[in-house]
């Protein structure tokens, strides 16, 4: 049997709860109305402008609701969906870095770029950044050798060039591009890869026999029970709050109201959604 959100604090019966987490918090869904639980391609919007309107499940558009958005909370892949878009920028810089150098060393231009590691866009970046994941923190470890050949370069044949060894300073730029520089840029196509595939962000398909919705959520922590005792009314008025949970260990949880989050969304139309969620 349905129990309606303001019934749960005063529910005879012990209530089990989904717990999930979403940034550094925890909230709770009544176990009964979860209908299942599906990982969420990273190509599927987070939060922000692009917020999907529709989440696909077994080939039916269900009103989706960002959970992110909806209580003000940032995922906790967003360093993860941040560095999806650094990384290329910081890519093509060395890049374009690269470029500059040469056209200094063939035609005498001034060279402007950074020519210490730690000045660069990414060098200060990357000595100050410290990587929650530990498969993220031993790739970006990688970076740090190859990343400090490159602006060395550019004091060493730059004064070669100026010395009257252009050729050779060519020669000693070009090994450089094919070994130093290749490995930086597959360092940051690996990396790229790798941020992609840490986002793991699940939308969980509710449905209490009148309406079904999926909520976008970070990910599951537990399934517990709940005396009734450890169950209370929310107090603030919270639309998105059905009731709070005192788990074993103290702390309080709040119950999630997803009809009432569900309700202002609200299933528009069906047309012109695209399925990415397979």
């Amino acid at each position: 049997m349905q129990v309606s959100p303001g019934n749960l604090a005063s529910r005879p019966q012990d209530l089990e709860i989904l717990l999930i987490g979403l940034g550094q918090k925890v909230y709770a869904l009544p176990l009964q109305d979860v209908r299942h639980v599906a990982r969420v391609d990273p190509k599927f919007a987070a939060s922000g402008e692009q917020v999907a309107d529709y989440f696909v499940f077994e080939g039916e558009p269900l009103s989706y609701v960002s959970l992110w958005d909806v209580l003000a909370i940032e995922s906790a892949y967003a360093e993860y969906h941040a560095l999806e878009t650094m990384l290329p920028q910081r890519e093509q810089d060395h890049l374009d870095w690269m470029s500059a150098l040469e056209i200094s060393i063939r035609e005498h231009v001034p060279f402007t770029k950074a020519r210490s590691p730690r000045e660069c866009a990414f060098g200060k970046w990357f000595y100050a950044h410290q990587a929650s994941d530990l498969r993220l923190e031993t790739m970006l470890s990688q970076f740090e050798q190859p990343h400090a050949k490159i602006p060395a370069l550019a004091d060493y044949l730059l004064s070669m060039a100026e010395s009257g060894q252009r050729e050779t300073a060519l020669q000693l730029f070009a090994v450089a591009q094919q070994s130093t520089l290749v490995e930086l840029i597959r360092l940051f196509d690996s990396s790229c890869q790798l941020v992609v595939e840490l986002q793991r962000r699940i939308a969980i398909i509710v449905d209490d026999g009148t309406r079904t919705c999926a909520l976008g959520a970070d990910m599951i922590q537990n399934i517990v029970t709940v005396p009734p005792e450890q169950i209370r009314a929310e107090s603030r008025g919270s639309m998105a709050v059905a009731a709070l949970v005192i788990l074993d260990d103290q702390r309080v949880v709040p119950v999630l109201n997803w009809r009432a989050m569900s309700s202002q969304t609200g299933l528009k139309s069906t047309a012109g959604y695209t399925d990415i969620t397979a």
